[in-house]
């Protein structure tokens, strides 16, 4: 899946991330610092997420919805948890995380989306 054409709906974007424990309780939270870094991939900051972060280390599957005005999106993937390295690395210097913890990395690899409303596959 390609996510240009839904760059303008996920940088510098409030999108809503969507994960589950090992007994399948839903956790929903809010992302403000993220961004399309390949094809089919979104980076994540993690500067608040607690329950969040535990789910990912335990089940990789998420779902994210994002939009504006009257176009909005289901996006589904499998995400990865990084504490060090080039993911890391990246969302530290984002400008947008200056003085806060960027504790960590999620990158997300987008595998199926869907527009909302009518639920046709896109």
């Amino acid at each position: 899946m390609n996510l240009s054409k839904f760059r303008k709906h996920i940088e510098g974007k409030i999108i809503y991330l969507a994960t589950s424990d090992k007994n399948g309780k839903p956790n929903l939270i809010t992302v403000m610092y993220c961004k399309p870094v390949g094809k089919n991939q979104i980076l994540v900051t993690d500067n608040f997420m607690n329950k969040t972060r535990k789910n990912l280390l335990l089940n990789n599957k998420v779902s994210i919805v994002c939009g504006t005005g009257e176009e909005w999106y289901q996006l589904k993937g499998t995400a990865k948890y990084y504490i060090k390295g080039k993911w890391k690395n990246m969302v530290k210097s984002m400008p947008e995380n200056k003085g806060l913890a960027a504790k960590g990395a999620v990158l997300i690899k987008i595998k199926e989306g869907y527009e909302l409303g009518t639920g046709k596959r896109i």
